[in-house]
This record gives C-alpha cells, sequence and structure tokens, in this order.
C-alpha cells in the first residue's frame, strides 16, 4: 500500500513538473509576443523597408524596449494634412463654406479681413497676374456686399440655387481661394496667408465651426477624387479680371496612418498633431471615436483665433499664440509639450510632407526619424526626400520616404509616388 502510495505521489510530482514547466514555457512565450509582436504594425502597404524601420523604431523606443526610459517616456510629432489624411482638410472646409455661403460675417467684419498692404507688399507676383491686393480685395468686397444683401442665407430672399447663378457669386467663389494661394505663395505674405482663411470662420462658435467640418469631411469623403478649375465669370466687369483656381477633391484617411498611431499608443508613446490647420477643424479629423485617428483634442496643436466674450470668433490671431508654421511648430512645440506638460526632451519622431513641415522635422537634434509622404516636391522638403533617398540602404536612416497613389488616394508599398492625373510613379522632383 504505501509503495502505491509513493508511485502515485512520484507521478504526482513529475505531472505536476510538466505542468509548470508548460505555464513557465506558456507565460515565457506570451511575454516574447507581447514584447516584440503584439501591437506591432500591421503589414498594410507600407514599403517593406519603411515597415521595418517602423516598427523597430517602436521595438527600441516603446515601453519594452531597450532604450525606453519611464522618466522620459517617449512622444511623436505628426502634422496633419496630407500626411495624416489624403489631401487637406482645411482647404476643404473652406470651400465647403465657401460654395454654400456659410458665413456671419457682417460686410464690414468681411471688408475688415482684406488689407490692400501686408508687410509692405501690394501685389501678388506674377504666377498670380500681379494683381495687386486693393484690386481684387475691391472686388471680394463687391462681391460680398451684393451677396449679403441678396442671399436669403445671409440678409436676402434669393435661395442658394438661384444666388449661385450670378455673376457675383461665381466671382467671389474664384476670388477667395485665389487671393489665399496667392498670400500662401507670396514670400513675404505668406506667413499672413496660413490664419487669414480662418477669418472666414468670424462670429462662428466653436461647436459650430465642429459641426461644419463634420459635413464637410463626410461630403469630401464621399465625393470622387478630381480636379476642379474654377474662372470668375467672362463679361463681369472686374478691377483685377479674370482669374482661374485649380483644386483636388474628395479627402482619404490613410489605415496606415491610424494603425501607427494606434500602434504608438500600446507601445507607451505618445500622439501629438501639430498642424497649421485650425485647431477645432483638425480635432474633428483626428477625434477620439470619429475617423478612426483617436487623438485626444488636447493633443492636437494647431492655429487658433481669438473669441468675444458670448464665445464667438473674430477675425483675429489669438493673442500670445505662436503660428503654427515652419519654425512656429517648433516654437508650438517648445510651448506646450516641452514646457506645458514638462516633457523637456526632443520628439522621437516627426511625420511630414512639405516645407511647412521642414523645421520640425529638422530642428531636434535627438529626433531619431522622420517619415516623410513624397508628395514629389522640391524646396526645402525636397532635400529631405533626397535624404531619405541617400539613407535607404543604412540601418538606421534618420529619414524615410513614403509613396502613395494620389489617383486613388491609397498608400503603395514603394518609396516612389504617382502624382495626380499620372500613370507612372516617380521618386524625386525633376
Amino acid at each position: 500500500m504505501n509503495s502505491i502510495i509513493q508511485i502515485k505521489s512520484k507521478r504526482l510530482f513529475i505531472t505536476l513538473s510538466f505542468v509548470g514547466l508548460f505555464l513557465m514555457l506558456a507565460v515565457s512565450c506570451w511575454k516574447d509576443e507581447t514584447t516584440t509582436l503584439s501591437g506591432s504594425l500591421d503589414r498594410l502597404n507600407w514599403s517593406e523597408r519603411n515597415y521595418e524601420v517602423l516598427n523597430q523604431l517602436i521595438t527600441d523606443y516603446g515601453i519594452y524596449g531597450k532604450y525606453y526610459r519611464q522618466d522620459k517616456a517617449p512622444y511623436v510629432v505628426l502634422d496633419w494634412d496630407q500626411t495624416c489624411a489624403h489631401f487637406d482638410v482645411e482647404e476643404a472646409t473652406m470651400r465647403y463654406q465657401l460654395f454654400r455661403l456659410r458665413f456671419k460675417m457682417t460686410k464690414d467684419v468681411f471688408a475688415g479681413i482684406l488689407k490692400d498692404e501686408i508687410n509692405g507688399i501690394t501685389q501678388l507676383p506674377a504666377e498670380y497676374l500681379n494683381i495687386h491686393l486693393a484690386d481684387i480685395n475691391l472686388d471680394l468686397k463687391n462681391d460680398y456686399n451684393f451677396l449679403y444683401d441678396n442671399y436669403a442665407g445671409l440678409n436676402g430672399t434669393m435661395t442658394l440655387e438661384e444666388i449661385q447663378l450670378t455673376p457675383q457669386y461665381q466671382d467671389f467663389i474664384t476670388k477667395i481661394p485665389f487671393l489665399y494661394d496667392g498670400y500662401c505663395s507670396t514670400q513675404g505674405i505668406d506667413e499672413y496667408g496660413y490664419p487669414w482663411v480662418l477669418y472666414l470662420f468670424a462670429g462662428y462658435t466653436i461647436d459650430e465651426v465642429k459641426s461644419l467640418t463634420k459635413e464637410a469631411i463626410s461630403y469630401e469623403l464621399g465625393n470622387h477624387l478630381s480636379k476642379q478649375t474654377l474662372q470668375s465669370p467672362a463679361g463681369f466687369e472686374t478691377n483685377a479680371g479674370m482669374v482661374s483656381y485649380s483644386y483636388k477633391t474628395g479627402l482619404r484617411v490613410f489605415p496606415e496612418m491610424q494603425d501607427l498611431i494606434a500602434t504608438f499608443n500600446e507601445h507607451g508613446i505618445e500622439v501629438f498633431i501639430v498642424s497649421a490647420s485650425y485647431k477645432p477643424v483638425v480635432e474633428v479629423f483626428s477625434g477620439i471615436g470619429n475617423y478612426g485617428y483617436n487623438v485626444p483634442s488636447q493633443n492636437v496643436i494647431a492655429m487658433e483665433l481669438a473669441l468675444d466674450n458670448d464665445g464667438k470668433i473674430l477675425p483675429e490671431y489669438k493673442s500670445g499664440w505662436v503660428k503654427t508654421q515652419r519654425q512656429g511648430k517648433v516654437d508650438a512645440i517648445n510651448q506646450v509639450i516641452k514646457s506645458g506638460l514638462g516633457k523637456n526632451w526632443d520628439p522621437l519622431f516627426s511625420a511630414a510632407d512639405s516645407d511647412g513641415d521642414y523645421e520640425m522635422s529638422t530642428g531636434f537634434p535627438d529626433m531619431k526619424l522622420t517619415l516623410i509622404w513624397n508628395r514629389v516636391k522640391g524646396g526645402d522638403i525636397g532635400t529631405l526626400c533626397q535624404l531619405a533617398v541617400d539613407q535607404m540602404n543604412n540601418a538606421n536612416p534618420r529619414y524615410i520616404l513614403q509613396g502613395r497613389n494620389e489617383n486613388t488616394g491609397m498608400v503603395i508599398p514603394t518609396s516612389e509616388s504617382i502624382l495626380f492625373g499620372k500613370t507612372e510613379p516617380q521618386l524625386l522632383y525633376e
């Protein structure tokens, strides 16, 4: 009997030993899954090289990584328009507002946002027909006065369909974006242009802007990708004459960026959006539970406007706040994240697409990686694109270049991009 008990005890010990070993192996495998595989990026349409580099960055600097420091938890800074999503949400919202005449400005307030001289500059450059600001401003004032007095949505009786047939409407919806483009393309007044388009929200509350933005995004996500051209009407006598303005329709989300943001968060890497668009506009597109990006509003750093005592937007930039364009993005990161949140170390990573992101992507010595969306552009961003190409075989590149197809609004698994209206991929600006 004692021998039987001893045998059973021995068997039980061996069985428990195997169970213990199995549990240890299971825990070990689970830990390995958690720290190396679980939460890695989905493959999606990243280029193979970029997929590997991004995953390595997350593995090395995320919460289980060899370079992770709890007292210096990493954070990243991402541009928004043309970086986190396809095309520009600020401009899409501007056109949606413009075409539907969704304005809350009086005639005097509108006239007040048009300046005949900005930083000593009184006319647009040759590519904008050398038009004097005073001339195009007078046309826009005359157009808006007519629209304000006659459109039922402002202070008149005509329906939108009726007002859209008038030459004043056609002139207005062409010259507003033409002037905006002219501002942003003219050295010396380009910094004025970025906040200027936001002044069209004057009279709105923040919630009303967000509601309008949501309408615009939903409309453009369902709109086809195309290029359209507006022309001011022939035979309509104006001071500035006829002008045209071309733009691209449609917005698209990038699943790759949605997944990248989620993966950063899963690995203890905080995500901030740093944009030259209006903060409430970006908050709608990037916000939690909206369109799949799930970035909290407090992590959106962008342009802001002054408000009156009733919470209505004034056609003035917010006093004391930087303009979040070019060097202003660096200044905003320093002010909000480094000083305000006490994260007085450099961002780990940035994502960019244009000259406006150059300083944010080069101005932090300890930044490890910048993802550039390839729009096949020259200028400062073109210089970084060339560096990314030069570093394609580097074990630890500072810049990587990711392609997409502008005709479909989708990422493609190469560093080359297919530009709108083209069929062949292109790597660098020529």
